[in-house]
């Protein structure tokens, strides 16, 4: 198991890892994605183990059901236990153009499709329709990506 800086929400069949430096804005996309429906995970650090072919994501036991509100404090919820990654959105990559070469994630042996999510406009309302699964993210070439499951 390895512990990762950033964010995990979950939809009622997949998760997203939202990855970021500080301040680049991990929490309050999290935070608009709740106000949405999705459940909070994990907030600023994400335990991952790999099992059975998937990263599975956890909070910290310290930071279980805490997420932060910047320049109000810290905020208590109700957490998802754990999820099961199946998205990487990287909010301090820029896209490359209109229509971007896929990017990808790799930990532990297992890929992850991943977003570069910097200056994206809408980018929750994106990942908000991927999480409940009424969305799929096709390469050029028409291969769809993110058949995940989250738990």
């Amino acid at each position: 198991m390895v512990t990762v800086h950033g964010t995990v929400i979950a939809g009622p069949h997949r998760a997203v890892l939202i990855i970021g430096a500080a301040g680049s804005g991990k929490s309050a996309l999290a935070l608009d994605l709740m106000a949405r429906g999705a459940r909070l995970v994990a907030d600023d650090r994400v335990r991952i183990e790999p099992r059975d072919g998937q990263l599975i994501a956890s909070a910290p036991d310290t930071l279980r059901g805490l997420v932060e509100l910047r320049g109000i404090g810290i905020g208590r919820v109700i957490p998802r236990p754990y999820a099961a990654l199946s998205l990487v959105v990287d909010l301090d990559a820029t896209p490359d153009g209109r229509q971007p070469d896929p990017l990808t994630w790799h930990h532990r042996g297992i890929t992850l499709r991943r977003i570069a999510g910097r200056s994206i406009l809408q980018l929750c309302s994106v990942i908000e329709l991927w999480l409940r699964d009424e969305i799929e993210l096709i390469d050029e070439g028409g291969c769809e990506h993110d058949k995940g499951d989250s738990r």
